[in-house]
């Protein structure tokens, strides 16, 4: 997730315009601290459109209180950082995009898995082969679309490995469904319960 900070710079000018006022202005009256007052909240806005901050990338904490589980969380954070390591040597922006996706993806998996330890065993498969898989490829991509000489071969492959993105997409969505799978089961058992009950009571 992103975190956005905020620049100093808009307050010190604040603080600024407010003391050259008060050396320059008489500072008699109220009405003269409301003018300073008011100046410096101008300032403030101002600078604060010309100096907005960052943004910065913070990587969420996944930790279950299970050993084995937050093993598997821990690889999980490491395949995300690596694929923010691969985004910034590929400069394509729709390859870019694509791993922008893997990883939103991967978050919301690797959060349901954190608060719901007993299905970790349902990504056994995607942690041992389709996540590796997408960063091999990926890692592939990155040194070929890195090379200044690119021929037949290597364009070949660059565009066999970007049509292999969609693929990845669709398996990582595809697992974050299957998770959400038994809880999407459990509210229809609830509704149908519901439903019985109501009819019984003549609802």
């Amino acid at each position: 997730m992103t975190k956005r900070i905020k620049s100093i710079l808009p307050v010190y000018g604040m603080g600024l315009i407010f003391f050259i006022y008060a050396i320059f202005m008489p500072m008699h009256r109220i009405t003269d601290a409301i003018i300073a007052l008011s100046l410096a909240f101008l300032g403030y806005i101002y600078l604060n459109r010309m100096f907005p901050g960052k943004t910065i990338e913070i990587e969420m904490t996944y930790e279950s209180g299970d050993k084995s589980v937050d093993q598997t969380l821990a690889k999980g954070r490491e395949y995300i950082e690596r694929l923010e390591e691969l985004k910034a040597l590929i400069s394509d922006s729709e390859v870019s995009q694509k791993i922008t996706r893997l990883q939103d993806i991967s978050r919301q998996i690797f959060d349901y898995i954190a608060k719901n330890p007993a299905q970790a065993r349902k990504i056994n498969t995607f942690m041992d082969y389709y996540y590796p898989t997408a960063l091999k490829f990926l890692d592939s991509y990155a040194e070929y679309g890195g090379k200044s000489e690119k021929g037949e071969n290597i364009m070949n492959t660059l565009e066999k490995i970007r049509s292999s993105l969609a693929k990845f997409e669709e398996a990582f969505a595809h697992q974050l469904d299957n998770l959400y799978g038994d809880k999407a089961l459990d509210i229809e058992t609830d509704i149908a319960v519901l439903e019985s009950l109501m009819k019984r009571e003549g609802l």
